[in-house]
Order: C-alpha cells, then sequence, then structure tokens
C-alpha cells in the first residue's frame, strides 16, 4: 500500500472552534514559562491543561495521558526530549501518534535544533516568547498541519520547505488532526476510528521503508566487502544498522501483519552475533546476510 489515505473530514477553516474541551499537556520546568503558556491557552478557550514539571513526570504523562496538544521543551532536567516524540510518533508511546506537538527551544545552536526538527514535532517555538505568538502557531496548526511522511528513521509532519532536486518525492500521508477533531466536535468514535486507519496506512509504508534500507546496508556491506574496504568500525556499524532496522522490522511485521518472522529475527541474531567480533566478519559471512535479506525485502518492499 503506497498511496496516501484521504484526509479525515473537517470543517471549512472559517469555522468557529470551540476548544474548551481540548487536552493539553505541558512538559516544562519553568514556572514562569508554564503560566504564560497557560494564559496564552486560556486565551484561546483551553483550560484542560496538564502540567509535568520533571523528566520522568514527562514520559509518564504522555505515556498514561489522553491529550491532544502537547507542549514540551526540548530539555528537561539536562535530558533531552527529542526520543520521546520520536516514540509518541512511531506509537511506541502514548495512545495517538498524530498528537499535535510544539517543541519549545532555548538555543538557536544548529545541532539542537536540527534534532528538535528531526523527532517530528509540528512546529518549534523559541524562548522567550509572547504569548500571541504562541495563539497563532496553534490556530495555524488547526487550519493548515503539515501532512506526515515516513522513512526509516523518520515519521512525523513534512520538513521539506520544497522537495531535492533529484530526489525521489516522498508519499505524504494526511492524519487526523486531535485538536481540530475535538474543536469541531467530531465523535470520539469517528476520530479513533481514523487514527486506527491512519496507524495501519504508516506502518505498512515504514515496514517497506524498514526492508529497502536493509537492502540498501547489505549492498553497502557487499561492495566493501568485495573491494576490500572493510574495517572493524565500518563492518560494526552495518551490523548495528542492521540489527536495529531488522528489530523493528520483526515488531512491525508481526503487530501488523501478523506474518511469521522467523527469517527476520534469524538475520537480527546473525547481526548481532557477527558484531560482537566484527574483525573476524568474512565475505561468506556478508554472502549469507544479504542472502537472507533479499528473501525478506522481496517480500514488503512492494507491498
Amino acid at each position: 500500500m503506497s498511496r496516501a489515505i484521504p484526509a479525515m473530514p473537517l470543517a471549512p477553516a472559517s469555522a468557529a472552534l470551540d476548544l474548551s474541551k481540548v487536552k493539553t499537556l505541558v512538559c516544562e520546568p519553568s514556572l514562569p514559562i508554564r503560566q504564560g503558556i497557560r494564559l496564552a491557552l486560556n486565551n484561546v478557550g483551553i483550560r484542560d491543561i496538564t502540567e509535568a514539571t520533571t523528566f520522568l513526570a514527562a514520559h509518564q504523562a504522555c505515556k498514561e495521558g489522553d491529550h491532544d496538544f502537547l507542549l514540551l521543551n526540548q530539555e528537561i532536567e539536562t535530558n533531552d526530549t527529542a526520543f520521546m516524540v520520536r516514540e509518541l510518533r512511531s506509537g511506541a508511546l502514548g495512545r495517538d501518534p498524530f498528537i499535535l506537538t510544539v517543541m519549545l527551544l532555548s538555543s538557536r545552536e544548529e545541532p539542537k535544533v536540527r534534532s528538535a526538527i528531526d523527532c517530528g514535532p509540528d512546529d518549534l517555538l523559541l524562548i522567550p516568547f509572547a504569548p500571541d505568538q504562541l495563539m497563532n502557531r496553534l490556530k495555524a496548526q488547526i487550519e493548515r498541519r503539515k501532512p506526515f511522511v515516513v522513512t526509516h528513521d523518520y515519521i512525523g509532519p513534512d520538513r521539506r520547505a520544497a522537495p531535492r532536486p533529484g530526489a525521489t518525492s516522498a508519499t505524504q500521508f494526511q492524519v487526523p488532526n486531535p485538536v481540530r477533531a475535538r474543536g469541531t466536535n467530531v465523535p470520539r468514535d469517528r476520530y479513533d476510528r481514523m487514527k486506527q486507519e491512519s496507524i495501519v496506512t504508516i506502518s505498512v509504508e515504514r515496514i517497506k521503508r524498514l526492508a529497502a534500507t536493509m537492502d540498501w546496508e547489505c549492498n553497502a556491506l557487499t561492495v566493501s566487502a568485495r573491494e576490500g574496504r572493510m574495517t572493524p568500525e565500518s563492518t560494526y556499524r552495518s551490523l548495528l544498522k542492521l540489527e536495529q532496522v531488522t528489530a523493528e522490522l520483526s515488531l512491525r511485521v508481526t503487530k501488523q501483519l501478523g506474518h511469521s518472522t522467523e527469517t527476520i529475527d534469524s538475520l537480527t541474531n546473525i547481526c548481532r552475533r557477527l558484531k560482537t567480533v566484527p574483525s573476524n566478519v568474512s565475505f561468506s559471512d556478508v554472502e549469507i546476510i544479504t542472502q537472507t535479506s533479499r528473501r525478506i525485502s522481496g517480500t514488503y518492499t512492494s507491498r
């Protein structure tokens, strides 16, 4: 399945929104910033606000809460919260991978900004900010949320301002907007159906991307072995990547498709074993990995 699903029917952008039922989670350690956020949210009618001020509390709230809108600082108690957003988007954390998310940044440093962009938030907001800025960002996301894209290492809103020259355009997926749904009184069972359909479609696309990545890594490893360019470091990196990709592929194939994963798991175990002795990996080992990978990818890349 490669086509994008249709967008969830929504009221026109000009329709009045009642945001009083929107459930918001604010993960921010600073009291003054939390107060400013609460003021901004109250101004647009949002009153159902949960606050988390520590890293563990933020993770627990993301895991257990049924929130529509998430505001979180990129750094809480020196911990980078980007991994939480990645877990949310992948479906490993929380109840809704499509929760509308704004990440708060206290620095313009390129590595921090890149880390924030790459974890999958809908928007970034630099601290300090005025209440009006937050209100305007929220309104824009309610009315014009970006479609999602899926790669082997990213699920989230399309990050590209324009396609790269010569690059293959990624399939875009219109996903449910929980804030918009609450604000326009979309029945909860209807929203849940749309959410589940989107989860299935994106998961199938992720499976295809993982299978293609597995093939690419195996081809690169084969070329390095054939040309005598293998080093313990490069071999370890390739085996680690293959281990990670096949482990996720196994989980998704089991959960989403109900397929047996014996072959995938055997490849994971081979990579895990060889990773402990990267300097001893032979060309025959690489051939076994590549042949096994091709059997797997042939099943899933064309779905």
